[in-house]
Formats: structure tokens, C-alpha cells, sequence
């Protein structure tokens, strides 16, 4: 019969026995091993720091941003695939596919950047500006000059239509716009001073974000039982014989949700293997 654990409220060890006490909602168990698999739970983290282990404070990471901006405002679900976003007056930075939705920007890029960023984004209490350049690698001036080169060999064309960029369409004609260039100028009645601006636009773009995630949608957390008390040959505390720790309660976490994944199965199959061997 399987017995749910709905709270522990005490974890301490028994004094006759190398065993451990756990007094919970459904009564109290002894165990000689205790694996701890309870991923991001603050209650858990509470009670081992009074066992002397050191918890690193939890941030969330791998969330989306929350950005309101004209640039984007109807391209809920455009997507483009090499993308170099950038932390204003910070040195974090990622590349990737962006995904354009209804709140602000997520994919690949923005993910990663949260992820690298946890504590520097919760400090700066998830307000900041972020760089975008839509067309990944290319530099402000290379670009210009690909765009005054078109306004003289594409001049009869209407600059809305016809993007040199691997950027979607829709989104070409709102950074045409935000330049300030209307959408139906032809290449040939633009100047210098508007490509600029629309150089500015592909190549630094910059967006004000103002949160992020909402309803617990981040996808792990940052943060948990400090490393340096852990034996990874065997998952085992260093604090305490035969306890053990597995997935997101220690601290560790990276880039993709599937590491995520991989490190719960990798340090549950560890801990399962040093208890069968004793």
C-alpha cells in the first residue's frame, strides 16, 4: 500500500540505530537510507539548513520575458532562427532562434540568457533592457553598407516589400516603420539618415523589459543544496551518513530543460546504485 507524504515536518535521527526518523502527516517512518527527490521545495531546503547544510538562495531560471513594444505587438508566434540578444550594461549575452509571443520574447536565445543570468536578472528584479541584433552576427557597419548598396541597385522597388535579411516579412516592415521610413517608399527616395536608423533597428535594437514568466511558468530553479556537500560518487551528504540528494534539490541547473531532465534520472540512478551496492 503506498502512503503519501504531504509534509516533513522533522528528519532526525534515531538514537538507537543508524537510522533515519521521518515524522510525517501519515505517521512516523524509519528508513536506513533517505533519498531526498523533492525537487524545488523550500520547506524541504528550510529543514536541512537546520542540519547544518548550506542551501544556495533559489532563483528562478530559464523563463520568458515581458515586453510591451509597438515593434512587436501583432508577431505573437514569428519566430527567427539566428538571433544575438544582449543585457544592457551587463556582459550577459546569448544567441539562437527567438520566439516572438503574446507577453514578449521567449525561445531558445532568451531561455539560455535567463538561465546564465538567473541572479543577475533577479537582482535586477527582472527590469533591464536587452540589445537584439535580428541578424545574429552582422555588424552595424557591414549592414548599412549592404542597405545603401540596395537603395542604388533595387531603387524602383518599395524597401517595405523586399528585405535583404533572412527575417520574416512582417517583422521587416515594423523595424521599416520604427526607423521611420513609411512602408511605401521606394529604395531610391530614402536617405542616409533613415538607413541609419533602420541599421539601428536590425543590427541593436533595444527593448525595455519589464518582468517575466507569470504563473509559475519558469521551467527549473537555480539554487538548492550547496555542492561542495555532496558526494557525486554517491550522491550521499557529506553531513550525514546514508542521506542522500537527487534532482533539482541540489544546485544545479543549465540551459535546457532536457539537462534538467537528465540530471534527475543521472543522480536518482547514482543514489539507487551506491544504496543497492552496500
Amino acid at each position: 500500500m503506498s502512503i503519501h507524504i504531504t509534509l516533513f515536518y522533522v528528519v532526525s535521527r534515531n538514537n538507537n540505530a543508524e537510522q533515519w526518523k521521518l515524522d510525517t502527516t501519515q505517521g512516523a517512518f524509519l528508513a536506513e537510507n533517505l533519498v531526498l527527490a523533492t525537487g524545488s521545495n523550500p520547506k524541504v531546503w528550510e529543514m536541512l539548513a537546520g542540519l547544518n547544510h548550506e542551501i544556495i538562495p533559489p532563483v528562478p531560471s530559464l523563463f520568458t520575458f515581458n515586453i510591451k513594444d509597438s515593434r512587436i505587438k501583432e508577431l505573437m508566434g514569428l519566430s527567427v532562427e539566428h538571433v544575438t540578444v544582449k543585457v544592457a550594461n551587463s556582459k550577459l549575452k546569448a544567441t539562437g532562434p527567438l520566439l516572438i509571443t503574446h507577453w514578449g520574447m521567449s525561445g531558445p536565445a532568451v531561455l539560455r540568457l535567463s538561465a546564465w543570468g538567473a541572479r543577475d536578472l533577479s537582482e535586477m528584479k527582472y527590469r533591464f533592457q536587452v540589445h537584439i541584433n535580428w541578424l545574429n552576427d552582422k555588424t552595424f557597419d557591414d549592414t548599412l553598407q549592404e542597405l545603401l548598396t540596395l537603395k542604388e541597385t533595387h531603387a524602383k522597388k518599395n524597401i517595405s516589400k523586399f528585405s535583404p535579411f533572412p527575417i520574416p516579412g512582417r517583422l521587416w516592415e515594423q523595424l521599416v516603420l520604427a526607423a521611420g521610413i513609411s512602408l511605401d517608399t521606394k529604395w531610391s527616395d530614402t536617405n542616409k539618415k533613415q538607413l541609419v536608423h533602420l541599421t539601428h533597428q536590425l543590427t541593436d535594437g533595444v527593448f525595455s523589459v519589464d518582468g517575466k514568466s507569470t504563473f509559475k511558468e519558469e521551467f527549473v530553479t537555480a539554487g538548492g543544496v550547496d555542492l561542495k556537500q555532496i558526494n557525486f560518487k554517491t550522491m550521499e551528504s557529506k553531513l550525514f551518513h546514508n542521506l542522500y540528494f537527487t534532482g533539482e534539490i541540489i544546485n544545479i541547473d543549465a540551459i535546457t530543460g532536457g539537462f534538467n531532465f537528465q540530471n534527475a534520472w543521472t543522480t536518482g540512478f547514482i543514489a539507487a546504485q551506491a544504496i543497492a551496492n552496500k
